[in-house]
Formats: structure tokens, C-alpha cells, sequence
């Protein structure tokens, strides 16, 4: 048994993309898609009153007039061919539409066409014509707005909110993409564990709001004095992870001298409070296919480990 009505998710959803679905049900417009031999496909309840009158026929020009059987095939093929839309002026014999109506055909992918009809002046259509397209201009612009909070959504969810750093998340996954590149290409690369020396006593004594202001001091600090391009995250705490690419752990070890010597010598404040500090660093080089990422970091750890328990303010060298 033929459909009654065929207002199907293909026309829907071809509405839907401009925001504009609830147009198919409320319009006094014939919008139909039409498959590229002109077979109907779907149609909005306007176009019912035309179907019932024919509900066997499956093609738009069997409701048509023979006079315009010439005028639609020039018009469809026209804006199948050209892919411009194509307007003219089609007699429809059946149904409460019969007469002379004012039609607009718009090409779309796959050689369908989207039909619209109104028995009314023609600058109606011009006037949906318009409507479409100051809807998906609307679109596009909300696309780009979207496209931007996205963009800064991301950079929010891999950014450290009290350094700015590169969170933890970030920096371990800078590290494995380091891993995955020496692996292919043999590069050497290494790392640095930096622990703050005694910072619970800062909390403690300041309180957490001058801790934090240390923290943040002093990541922008370090951020200021690695080289390019090496990065710079907050691992934990007051812990950072430093990653050197095409490094051997000599010039780690000679980064890691350079960053405690600076930082011995930097006299912090913080509110009313000047505050001094040491670090300790574990450093590492990467041991190309002979471990992962998560061993290579251990190592860096047990490094830095044994730069505490030597007595702090000094860096020391994981085993090889």
C-alpha cells in the first residue's frame, strides 16, 4: 500500500543541517526531493493534498499538466547539468494545487533535486531562496564561534590552571610521542624530574596562598631559562617534568646544574614574604628499544630520589 504521506528523515534531515525543520511542517510551499530521474522521494505535508489525488504515481511530472511535461524536463536537467538552480513556471492538473505555480529547482549532491513550488508571485521563492541563505551564512558564522570555543576548550583541558604550564596530562603525553619518535628514528632524547626542596614548610609556615604564588613564580621562571624546544610541565605537586628532544643526558645534567644553580640564587616574592629556595633533579636518557615510556619516567624518579637523600639542592643521573 502506497505511503499516505512520505515526509521522510531524508528531507528532515536535509532541513535540519540550516536549523530549519520545522519549515517542512508548517509552510503552505510544495517542497519535494527528487531522485535524478525525477522519482519522488519525500515531501512535506503540503504536497499531501497532491499525493492522495495520485497516491500510485512515483514520479513529479505525472502530476503535472501535459503542456508542462517540456518545461519541467528543461528545468530539472538544467539544474542537474548546470548545478544552478532553475526557476520557472509549471501547470499542476490534480488536487486543490491545479493551476499555475511558480517553481524553484536547487541541485544537491548525488543529481537529486530539491523542488519548491508556490502558486503566488515568484518573488516568494526569491524570498525562501534568501532565507536559506542568510540561515546558513548564521550557520557558518555559529560553526566558527564553535569551532574557536573548541579550540580553547582544549587548550583549557591540557593547561595547568595555577603555572599555565602544560599539565600532567600534556607532558606525559609529550613524552610518549618523544618515545614513539626516538623508537622510529634513533634520536636520543632525555628528561628531568624537579623537585621544589622543602616546600611543605613553605605551606606551612605562609600559608597555601603564598604557596602558590611561589609555585606559579617560579614555573614561569623555569619556563624562561630551558632552551628551545625543550618543554616544561607540571607533573604534581611541586613537581615538574622536563623534556629535552635530541638530547643526550650530558646536556641534561648540564641544564640540570644550570636550573639549581639559578634558583639557589632567586629570592621569590610573595606577597609580603621573600622567599628562597633549592631544587633537586633526577635526570635520564631515553634507552632506545629497550624500554617504554613508564620505565624511562621510574627511572628519572629513583634519580631524583637519590639527589634528596644526597642532601638536596643537586641533580643526579638515573643508572644506564
Amino acid at each position: 500500500m502506497p505511503d499516505k504521506r512520505k515526509t521522510s528523515n531524508e528531507l528532515t534531515v536535509l532541513f535540519a543541517q540550516y536549523g530549519i525543520e520545522s519549515f517542512l511542517e508548517s509552510t503552505s510551499l510544495l517542497v519535494v526531493l527528487l531522485e535524478k530521474d525525477g522519482e519522488l522521494l519525500s515531501w512535506n505535508p503540503a504536497f499531501d493534498s497532491l499525493k492522495e489525488t495520485l497516491p500510485d504515481k512515483t514520479h513529479l511530472k505525472d502530476f503535472l499538466s501535459s503542456s508542462s511535461a517540456d518545461t519541467f524536463e528543461a528545468l530539472f536537467m538544467d539544474a542537474k547539468r548546470e548545478r544552478a538552480r532553475a526557476r520557472g513556471n509549471l501547470e499542476f492538473a490534480h488536487g486543490n494545487r491545479s493551476g499555475s505555480l511558480a517553481c524553484l529547482f536547487v541541485p544537491l549532491p548525488g543529481k537529486r533535486v530539491l523542488f519548491i513550488a508556490e502558486p503566488s508571485a515568484a518573488n516568494d521563492l526569491e524570498a525562501v531562496a534568501a532565507e536559506l541563505q542568510t540561515t546558513k551564512q548564521r550557520l557558518q558564522r555559529k560553526e566558527t564561534e564553535l569551532k574557536a570555543v573548541i579550540a580553547q576548550a582544549n587548550e583549557v583541558s591540557h593547561t595547568d590552571p595555577l603555572t599555565y604550564l602544560p599539565n600532567r596530562r600534556q607532558i606525559i603525553g609529550d613524552l610518549q610521542r618523544e618515545v614513539i619518535f626516538a623508537e622510529q628514528y634513533g634520536t636520543p632524547f632525555a628528561i628531568s624530574l624537579l623537585d621544589i626542596d622543602h616546600f611543605k614548610k613553605i605551606n606551612d609556615i605562609y600559608g597555601h596562598t603564598v604557596g602558590d604564588e611561589v609555585l606559579r613564580k617560579l614555573a614561569d621562571e623555569l619556563r624562561q631559562h630551558i632552551r628551545h624546544p625543550d618543554t616544561i610541565g607540571r607533573y604534581g605537586g611541586e613537581e615538574f617534568l622536563l623534556i629535552l628532544p635530541h638530547s643526550t643526558v650530558i646536556a641534561a645534567t648540564e641544564q640540570a646544574e644550570r636550573l639549581c644553580k639559578y634558583v639557589r640564587s632567586l629570592v621569590i616574592r610573595a606577597g609580603e614574604h621573600d622567599i628562597s629556595l633549592t631544587i633537586s633533579m633526577g635526570v635520564a636518557q631515553y634507552k632506545i628499544r629497550r624500554e617504554d615510556w613508564n620505565t624511562f619516567l621510574s627511572r628519572a624518579d629513583k634519580a631524583l630520589y637519590q639527589a634528596k637523600n644526597n642532601g638536596r639542592d643537586q641533580w643526579a643521573v638515573a643508572e644506564k
